[in-house]
């Protein structure tokens, strides 16, 4: 398993930026080694043709140095743009696993990523390319005279430490603001995709005083950061003016005492000039770099969690015999098991309705049968290989899910049947909503198939979004179809469709799994479960399922935790499954 970070495969085109920023570095002595010869040359001899000479090589260089400045920034560029094109997937494609197994971040590392880019196009990013040659120049400084040398070595000196000071001092602040503005930002996310039941209920004016909460926070850090940083920035400025002109002093000195002449003493104020500017600007930048030092930490952090593995090997084709092996979900924040102990098995073509009180676990076995809820025990396996053996690609087109709730993405109907799949065939999307039994429904509305859904599907009712959410988890070859509270917007005649279809599938071979809270869908079901507390007590036909609910569950429990199998009548008993470390999946 290898961690990336966000620097990896950019290596050449770093260095190319190095490579330019030498160059540019170089071509800057122009100015003062420009300067030195007309003082110690075209002053001294009065020759006009050396003054053409010198100012020809002179332009000559300025050119190349404006030459390799435009390739040093657009080689900046390319590197912010290959990062937010090499990045953005696998970013993007972490969020959503981090949505599913952690606390939603919401879209800020994408906002991250954006912001790396316009660092390393922007100034202050050329400015801390440039900052190390700072020590070149007080280098030549020391070369044309020791005197000199000090003081520019104590201005720069000076600079560096009012740097440390700087990020010492800001950068709690600042990231306690950016924290702050990401909550922020977050709790202005639930507003606007709450405004309906926020504004019906007059809940805006107290919905507004949470986002303050947060709002002012980060305003509050950000203020105090900002003014700890303008006064550094501040005293920068002082500092370079007054190195400026205690180089001048020593240099006027110096001439008056013959150790030098008056073309070095001006070359020696350029240099310095150009030595204190890239440290100066890193400075009164340095929120800039604080930002965008969290920025990659945050990028790194979940990138590193997206370790990136080898390919895993593609399985046959699954027929879909469903088998769940104690399967058992802890959630990090809960001491007891969500899901505990979980057996059954499902062979193609059967279908399973789950039904139980609120909080009993129905939802996070639903999702753990379709892959997206981790077992913290057990295994769920599909033709004997467990889920985490197939490839998430492969195993993605035989599985489909219906959430509880149904959220579309912004396009037409068909495209959300297609899971916004451009390759799609039209008459397979068509087929899926057939099966759905809601091709019907499809065709009232304004356009049929290319009808906009609009944002999160909100301009269908919900009823309609979970039929069109079941036509999207019937589409291409599903064999294991999961089903969470489908018919909890449905009327009559919607959950008679929702029979029929399940009835269809199952003729075709799928296996069909409908967590419900309505009994009525166990007459149209072959097994049924009940789940209380996390645990399955009951699985077996759901005409005994029926049966027994009829009774005082009292009278149906042996009054123990283990689960109660009504085997089928038409099926020879089958062992219970056994554990190996032979078996696909890894060791128990």
């Amino acid at each position: 398993m290898i961690s990336r970070k966000v620097f990896d495969g950019q290596r050449g085109l770093i260095l190319s930026i190095a490579v330019a920023s030498l160059f540019v570095n170089l071509l800057v002595l122009t100015a003062p080694l420009y300067m030195l010869q007309l003082y110690s040359r075209v002053m001294t001899s009065g020759s006009i043709p050396t003054l053409i000479a010198l100012s020809v090589g002179a332009v000559i260089a300025l050119i190349f140095y404006f030459l390799f400045d435009v390739i040093r920034h657009r080689l900046a560029n390319r590197l912010g743009t290959r990062l937010e094109a090499s990045l953005g997937g696998a970013v993007l494609g972490g969020l959503v696993e981090d949505t599913i197994s952690r606390d939603a971040v919401g879209a800020q590392p994408m906002r991250d990523l954006q912001d790396l880019r316009g660092f390393v196009s922007g100034p202050f990013f050329m400015a801390l390319l440039d900052a190390p040659w700072s020590l070149v120049l007080v280098g030549l400084i020391f070369f044309i005279h020791p005197v000199l040398g000090v003081v520019a070595t104590v201005g720069i000196a000076v600079l560096f430490c009012l740097g440390v000071l700087n990020d010492r001092f800001g950068r709690a602040p600042n990231r306690s603001a950016n924290d702050a503005g990401q909550r922020a930002n977050r709790t202005a996310e639930e507003i606007l995709r709450n405004a309906d039941i926020v504004r019906s209920m007059g809940k805006t004016p107290s919905m507004i005083d949470r986002w303050q909460t947060s709002a002012f926070s980060s305003m509050l850090f950000a203020s105090t950061a900002a003014d700890r940083m303008s006064v550094f920035g501040s005293l920068a400025k002082f500092i370079r003016t007054a190195m400026q002109m205690a180089i001048l002093g020593a240099g006027v000195w110096l001439v008056l005492q013959d150790q030098m002449t008056g073309g070095l003493m001006m070359a020696t104020s350029i240099l310095l000039g150009r030595a204190a500017a890239p440290v100066e600007q890193s400075i009164t930048g340095w929120r800039a770099l604080l930002s965008v030092r969290q920025s990659v930490q945050r990028l790194n952090d979940l990138l590193g969690r997206q370790q990136m593995r080898e390919d895993q090997l593609e399985l046959p084709e699954p027929l879909g015999h469903l088998s769940v092996e104690d399967a058992t979900v802890i959630l990090p924040d809960q001491q007891n098991a969500v899901v505990f102990g979980v057996n059954f098995e499902l062979l193609p073509g059967a279908s399973l309705g789950i039904i139980g009180p609120s909080g009993a676990g129905k939802t996070t076995l639903a999702r753990a049968l379709v892959g997206l809820q981790p077992l913290s025990r057990g295994y769920i396996r599909l033709d004997d290989s467990a889920l985490t053996d197939w490839p998430p690609d492969q195993i993605g087109r035989y599985i489909g899910f219906l959430p509880q709730r149904v959220e579309l993405f912004n396009g037409t109907v068909a495209e959300n049947i297609a899971m916004m799949d451009a390759e799609a065939a039209p008459s397979a999307i068509v087929e899926a909503a057939k099966r759905a039994e809601v091709h019907d429904l499809i065709l009232s509305l304004p356009k049929g198939y290319n009808t906009q859904v609009g944002t999160l599907g909100e301009r269908l009712s919900a009823g309609q979004r979970q039929r069109i959410g079941l036509a999207r988890a019937f589409f291409g070859d599903r064999r294991l179809i999961v089903l969470d509270e489908p018919n909890a917007n449905l009327d009559p005649e919607g959950e008679e469709a929702l029979a029929r279809a399940v009835t269809y599938a199952t003729a075709r071979g799928a296996v069909v799994i409908v967590v419900t809270h309505r009994m009525s869908i166990l007459r149209r079901v072959t097994h049924a479960a009940v789940m209380e507390k996390g645990r399955m007590v009951r699985f077996g036909p759901a005409r005994d399922i029926l049966d027994a609910a009829a009774k005082p569950l009292a009278q149906q429990s042996s009054g123990d935790d283990k689960v109660t199998i009504l085997r089928r009548p038409d099926r020879a008993e089958t062992p219970s499954p056994t554990f190996s470390s032979q078996r696909s999946g890894g060791k128990p």
